[in-house]
Parts: C-alpha cells; structure tokens; sequence
C-alpha cells in the first residue's frame, strides 16, 4: 500500500459516499457507494449479483473517488471480496479475519443512519439489499491524488501521465437530448447541470475524476482543470461513464441517480486550433476553473431512484 498523507486519509474518513467503477461489458460502471476506511483499505458492501461483483470476479482492477467539503481524492487499487457463500474467498476470509471484523465494526458505526433508515422500511427492501444478499468488499488503494477546484495538490507524481486532445472542436447542433431516455422523475431530480464523477478508461485502466456537467438539447459536456483530467491518460476518445446522482443522507429509498456511459471526446483548451474560443467559451460557463472539456456520446444509461432501477440503450 501507498503511504497516504494525513490529507488524504482525512477524506477517506470523513467523505459520505464513494464513486466506485470497474469495466464491465458495456463499460465503465460507476456508481456511489456508502463505505468506510480501515486498516488502510475501503470497504464496501454491494448485490451479490451486482454488475462490480460479476466484473471483479473476472478483473479485480478497481477506481473510486470521495469528497470531503472542497477536497476529493481518486484512486486505483485491486479489490477483494469476501462471500459467505462462495468458497473461493472463504481462504482470505480466514486469513484477514480481524482486518475484516475491524472492518465490520468500522462500517457499521459509520453507516448506522442508513441501517436505521432500513429499519424503517424493512417492509419495502428487497432481498439485494439485505445483509444476506450482499457481499463484501475491501480496495486496498495502490494510487491516490488529492484534487480541489483548481487541479492536483497532492501525488500527482504517481500517476505520471497526459491526456491527449481533439485538434478541433465544433458544438454538437444535432442529435436528441442525452438526458431524454431517463424516466421524467429522474430527470426532474437531476437537473441539468451540476457535480458528477467521470469515469474514464485510458491506457492504465479506468480512473474516477470528479468534474461538472451540463445537458443541452443536443450533447453531454463535462468540464474539469486539465491537470485532473490527465489523471487518466486517455484521449483523444476513451470509453467512459458519467454518474450524476442526489443523495441521501441517511435513506436509501430517497436517493435518485444515473450513469451515463459511451465514449468521451477530450478537448484540452490549450491545444486546440478551430473552435477554441466556442469550446473555452462553454467549458468555462460549466467551470469556470476548467482548462478541458469533454463530450460524451452516450450509448447506455443507468438509473436508479429508492430501490428501484432500470437501463436503456441509447439511440
């Protein structure tokens, strides 16, 4: 494991929710996740037949982002899962006992508000969401980079890369709304715009980065400082996935969201020739510290509100 400064594990430890993603068939899958830090790793719990299950059983390679206040921190790491019922884990199970039982411990206390929250609507949760229908997962993270408004403050030389820009940009003019296909409830919820997780697969895998975003009648954008997006070292189109959600503070059935995957195209605002000034222009009203922009062409999306979920492809 990296040596995480104080900074850094001080998110870990305060942040609510994590965007976790893997690669699954379709994509990056990346969706928000309660968890909590222990003994150096985090620790989720998720479906037993979820898409991170399936997927980490065939590729362990894991990505994430937590905010704290201003602060977020991404990371990469390997994740590991412990089934009760599957017996292929059964031997690291014994073998980290008490990182897991701390671990346990570490979770529950951290999470009691949205065990209380189950409490109240024990009638309505389905099997998935119980405690015996889940399985549990610890990320040991391998990289860290501590991010703000204004780019990478902290471990940026363990990721090392660039991204690679589009030499021209023109706005999208055609085409239906991106956000169309989400029931009109989700829609509603979600808005138009705000904070979002960008998931992007470069040549290192996938890599979670925190960055604003906006629908418009035509086309999805996000905007982000240049120095987070190299983060990922993908470009000039890289598969991706964009999660958008409103959360709960304390009850599942109340948060509503959606995942949005396909390829992004990169513009770096410094590197392009025809269609700087309209793509600076629209990148900087999403965020006004934004030194990319990046174009989603979505070809699925993901939705969830409560306990309910659904996916469609997109045309």
């Amino acid at each position: 494991m990296s040596f995480l400064s104080t900074a850094v594990q001080n998110v870990l430890e305060q942040g609510s929710f994590c965007a976790v993603a893997t690669t699954g068939p379709t994509g990056p899958h990346c969706t928000p996740l309660v968890f909590a830090y222990s003994g150096g790793r985090l620790w989720f719990t998720t479906s037993r037949r979820s898409v991170k299950t399936r997927a980490w059983k065939a590729d362990p390679s894991a990505a994430g982002l937590v905010r704290h206040g201003d602060l977020a921190v991404a990371f990469t790491g390997t994740a590991k899962l412990y089934d009760a019922l599957d017996r292929n884990t059964w031997g690291d199970a014994v073998a980290g006992a008490t990182s897991i039982a701390r671990a346990t411990a570490a979770f529950s206390r951290k999470n009691a508000r949205f065990f209380a929250g189950y409490a109240i609507d024990a009638k309505q949760v389905p099997f998935a969401w119980a405690p015996p229908g889940r399985v549990f997962v610890g990320i040991e993270p391998a990289r860290t980079a501590l991010v703000d408004a204004e780019g990478v403050q902290e471990g940026k030389s363990r990721w090392a890369g660039t991204s690679t820009s589009h030499g021209t940009f023109r706005r999208s003019a055609k085409g239906d709304n991106p956000l169309a296909v989400l029931p009109r409830e989700v829609r509603q919820l979600l808005g138009a715009d705000g904070e979002g997780a960008l998931t992007l697969t470069g040549d290192r895998g996938p890599v979670v980065v925190p960055a604003r975003w906006r629908a418009d009648e035509h086309a999805l954008y996000a905007a982000l400082p240049a120095e987070i997006l190299a983060l990922a070292v993908a470009g000039p189109d890289a598969p991706a996935a964009l999660t958008a959600d409103e959360a709960s503070s304390w009850r599942a059935r109340d948060m509503v969201g959606a995942m949005l995957q396909g390829t992004a195209s990169i513009y770096l605002l410094d590197a392009l020739g025809s269609g700087a000034k309209t793509a600076r222009e629209l990148a900087t009203e999403i965020d006004p510290d934004a030194g990319a922009l990046v174009r989603l062409a979505p070809t699925r999306a993901v939705w969830w509100r409560g306990w309910s979920s659904g996916s469609a492809d997109v045309a």
